[in-house]
């Protein structure tokens, strides 16, 4: 007997295909595996033959495996393992006519959690019926079919309709979003099909699919034959495809009469019904893990969590935990709320103690039915792996009054054995450490109660994955191997911030993680989708490098992409630079420019700075030789005379300044051989006084580092990462690829089915000022912002002459005013709605700015991040609540009106 295997895939010179098989004999249930090399038929197919002699009937499990051999990526097709049945015995050959399923197809991103909500459940599914004359199988993968349609097939024989539309085949549904049916086709013909949907009540084909025809060539290999022909997808029309629009509003920015001064879980359900009300089907927020490590406004930041796992204490709504207390404490409870939600802004402090201090008294009211409670015991059962540790933290955190756990004393280095014994009824600390867990069972029900009410509004929720973790959480106590705890991630210097940012998380030692197949962030993902049905990876660029400043480094312009292909000293002296390594890799210190940098300081920092060297340059000190130590030694300067504290600041950025003017960064431990050129060196003294030549060369390498020699290499890395991530849950990706986007990165997303973010005002194109919104990908969503932006309004008035390109070259106006009027702002959501994108997300500030009534008259109050200021306090807030959002029938009559007039309002 002869098993074909055939597969439909393009290739390119470089790469191949392999099948990956596993056979077991139905009668002595032996399995054997291998791994086979198809063989290049044409730039679309690849095959490989099988010769099976006797051995009786069998099962055959097998998938396809992508190989580059450039950069050594392996790549598994998507879905799992296909399975097929071979009889030697009454069959003399079984093709397996195969196109490669690819995670990037449509279907797949609808059959995620986030289509679950919004497209209705089918079943049950049928059993295949097999006619004793049919020789052909048909099968294909298609989710989100309509309401009352079936695929069917249709084609050029009588077999299958010859072409006509009240004789196509339908298809059964055998199992979840897989559509199959069986036929006689000669197997010396030639065929051409396609599928359609069909309308069983008329009894006829309705539509058909878009392209050109599909086609089966002859492929006659034995008289006693069956063909198996799986197609990926159903080629759907771009204009039918799904697309909808939602909101992005961080939790603790919701303002409702019940709220605490802050946005809390259950405001999420409000939420829903407004924005259900009006036809959107996603709610979308930022990371709501706990981040309490310094108990002040600068935990404020949802980036900086101090366990992956466990929710913001924040988000909890007193009165809805279910514990009687007596009248006293909810006449506190009510003159706190009245106070702390007359605030413009969130007061993170005073919410924080108030929450503090009234879930304390109920638990320690009722302490003890709480812990034999039914409901806690299961939750500290099933998720006793990680809240033990975070509870033990947090208590440890407030005794020590610090997170930093390198002061802990004994407790510095993690105990397994000894932090769950803190969690057993007879330590003199357990009641600490459950008052910990109990918050999170109660935050845990709060939230999955909303989101449960957001499911029966027909409502996705979108959450935010943050790319890094605070230095100071529980997981670096735990499990600090994961972690390169010397380095801290950030980004390269932007637009937004020329300096770069350094947001102060270690990085991740992903050789490590490797070894266990990255269990850490399976077990992340799984979390995650215990309440997300989508979210957005933060810094997705980060899965394939991250920007990495070492430790001893304060600013983000003196980091590099780790990991990296560093630039060898024999390469850069191959490219004719004069290599010096004092000159080229030294902080650059003249006498020249001196005045330049310090001004009137000039004289007290050559006293107390700098050593000179002669012929007019100078080095830094031992006490100032890199950034940390100067911020550190002028933390100490800090007073109330206003003059001192201004020459203090002055003369530190300068040093600053000093430190970080180099050319080349040495890679630690290479000794001097390996190197990475700065990031923007252009922009230092070292490089404008070299001559014309040298600048030349090392713009060169420049270049070459940055956009050239790096994007195998880092291809290869997102490859090895984010199928682990996508294949960790069934949540809709979604990556913030912004900022410097190396070019092997939309490929891989696309691959990969993880929707791309576009935002009008940051093209991905550099040779464009404005995205078109109208080329923006099927597989992507739209916004006209982000939470690290001004808001559409801000943007507006912050420079009139980008605003003034802009309203020309997107909206054909010529000189807008200032202020950005409520028409022009529906105009850009409008262009947003149109375009092709799967999702359009709006913040609720750019919503609210087609109503000048409505909206905020203050710009700056609804700007929540500025990604510049670190650290920067998070506390915008709704200048209305939600009671009179859900209450403003002309604004949201508008929004549903646009939703509609597009497409994108869609009922559940």
């Amino acid at each position: 007997m002869k098993i074909v295997f055939r597969l439909n895939f393009h290739t390119v010179p470089g790469q191949s295909l392999w099948l990956k098989l596993a056979t077991t004999l139905k009668e002595t249930g032996v399995r054997f595996e291998q791994v086979l090399p198809l063989h290049w038929i044409n730039a679309q197919q690849w095959e490989v033959d099988l010769d099976v002699e006797g051995g009786g009937a069998m099962e055959l499990e097998y998938s396809y495996q992508f190989r580059e051999e450039s950069n050594g990526v392996e790549l598994e097709e998507w879905n799992g393992p296909r399975h097929a049945a071979a009889d030697p015995a009454s069959q003399d050959a079984l093709l397996l006519l195969d196109t490669w399923c690819s995670a990037g197809t449509v279907d797949y991103a609808f059959e995620t959690k986030a289509f679950q909500a919004v497209m209705p459940a089918r079943g049950p599914f049928m059993k295949p019926v097999v006619s004793s004359e049919a020789n052909h199988t048909f099968q294909l993968r298609m989710a989100a079919v309509p309401e009352g349609l079936v695929p069917c097939l249709l084609g050029s024989v009588s077999e299958i309709g010859d072409w006509g539309w009240h004789h196509a085949l339908p298809l059964l549904e055998v199992e979840a979003n897989v559509w199959q049916t069986s036929a006689y086709l000669p197997a010396d013909w030639w065929i051409e099909y396609k599928y359609g949907m069909y309308d069983a009540k008329l009894g006829c084909v309705v539509s058909l699919e878009a392209g050109e025809n599909r086609t089966l060539a002859s492929r006659q290999r034995g008289e006693r034959q069956w063909t198996m022909v799986r197609d990926e997808c159903y080629r759907r029309d771009s204009n039918g495809l799904y697309r909808a629009a939602g909101v992005a509003i961080p939790v603790f920015s919701l303002r409702s009469d019940k709220g605490l001064g802050v946005g809390e879980f259950a405001d999420l359900k409000e939420l829903a019904d407004w924005a259900s009300g009006i036809g959107m089907k996603l709610i979308q927020i930022l990371p709501i893990n706990d981040t309490t490590s310094s108990h002040d406004w600068t935990d404020s930041y949802p980036y900086s969590a101090i366990s992956v796992f466990a929710l913001h204490p924040l988000y909890l709504r007193i009165e809805d935990m279910g514990h009687a207390m007596p009248a006293s404490f909810h006449e506190e409870l009510d003159s706190s709320r009245e106070w702390l939600n007359t605030m413009e802004h969130l007061d993170y402090e005073e919410v924080m103690k108030a929450k503090a201090k009234l879930t304390r008294e109920v638990f320690t009211k009722h302490q003890k039915a709480i812990v034999s409670g039914d409901g806690f015991q299961k939750f500290l059962a099933e998720n006793r792996e990680w809240v033990v540790p975070y509870a033990v933290f947090c208590v440890k955190r407030d005794h020590y009054g610090t997170a930093d756990f390198s002061k802990w004393g004994e407790w510095s280095a993690y105990s397994c054995g000894v932090v769950d014994a803190m969690a057993e009824a007879s330590h003199p600390e357990c009641a600490e450490v459950f008052y910990h867990i109990w918050l999170q069972y109660e935050l845990d029900k709060q939230l999955a109660d909303a989101v449960d009410h957001l499911h029966q509004c027909g409502l996705a929720l979108k959450g935010d994955l943050p790319i890094g973790i605070d230095r100071q959480s529980v997981d670096a106590w735990a499990a600090p191997h994961l972690f390169k705890m010397d380095s801290q991630a950030g980004a390269p210097p932007d637009a937004f911030a020329v300096k770069g940012q350094n947001w102060g998380f270690p990085t991740y030692n992903w050789e490590i993680m490797r070894e266990d197949g990255y269990a850490w962030w399976r077990s992340r993902f799984a979390q995650l989708s215990r309440y997300f049905d989508a979210y957005r990876i933060d810094h997705i660029l980060g899965f394939f490098r991250i920007w990495q400043v070492p430790y001893e480094q304060v600013e983000g312009i003196m980091g590099w992409f780790d990991p990296a292909l560093p630039v060898h000293i024999d390469e850069i002296r191959n490219r004719g630079i004069q290599f010096d390594f004092n000159r080229h890799c030294r902080p650059y210190i003249r006498e020249h420019f001196l005045w330049e940098r310090f001004g009137e300081t000039t004289e007290e920092v050559k006293a107390q700075y700098l050593d000179a060297c002669g012929y007019g340059y100078y080095q830094l000190r031992e006490h100032v030789s890199n950034q940390r130590r100067i911020v550190e030694h002028f933390a100490t300067w800090n007073t109330d005379d206003l003059l001192v504290n201004e020459r203090a600041e002055r003369m530190k950025h300068g040093l600053l300044d000093c430190a970080s003017d180099v050319l080349f960064l040495e890679v630690p431990g290479s000794l001097g051989t390996l190197f990475h050129p700065r990031c923007s060196l252009h922009m230092t003294r070292s490089f404008q006084e070299l001559d014309h030549d040298a600048k030349w060369r090392v713009d060169d390498l420049y270049v070459d580092y940055f956009y050239r020699r790096q994007e195998n290499f880092w291809q290869a890395r997102g490859y090895e990462k984010l199928p682990v991530m996508r294949r960790a849950s069934s949540m809709l990706l979604c990556g913030e690829d912004l900022g410097m986007v190396p070019a092997c990165v939309p490929g891989v997303l696309k691959e990969l089915g993880i929707l791309s973010l576009e935002i009008q005002r940051m093209p991905k194109a550099s040779d464009t000022q404005f995205a078109n919104l109208a080329h923006a990908p099927y597989m992507s969503v739209v916004s006209p912002s982000t939470h690290d932006m001004p808001t559409l309004r801000g943007w507006w008035h912050e420079d009139p002459h980008v605003t003034g390109n802009f309203a020309w070259q997107m909206l054909g106006l010529a000189f807008p005013k200032m202020n950005l009027s409520g028409e022009i702002a529906a105009t850009i959501l409008l262009q947003h709605l149109q375009s092709p994108a799967m999702w359009t997300i709006f913040p609720l500030q750019d919503l609210l700015a087609i109503d000048e009534e409505l909206r905020n008259p203050d710009i700056d109050a609804e700007r929540i991040n500025v990604p510049a200021i670190m650290p920067y306090y998070w506390r915008y807030r709704m200048h209305l609540g939600m009671e009179e959002l859900s209450a403003a029938e002309e604004f949201n009559g508008k929004i549903e009106r646009i939703l509609r007039a597009t497409g994108r309002a869609l009922r559940g």
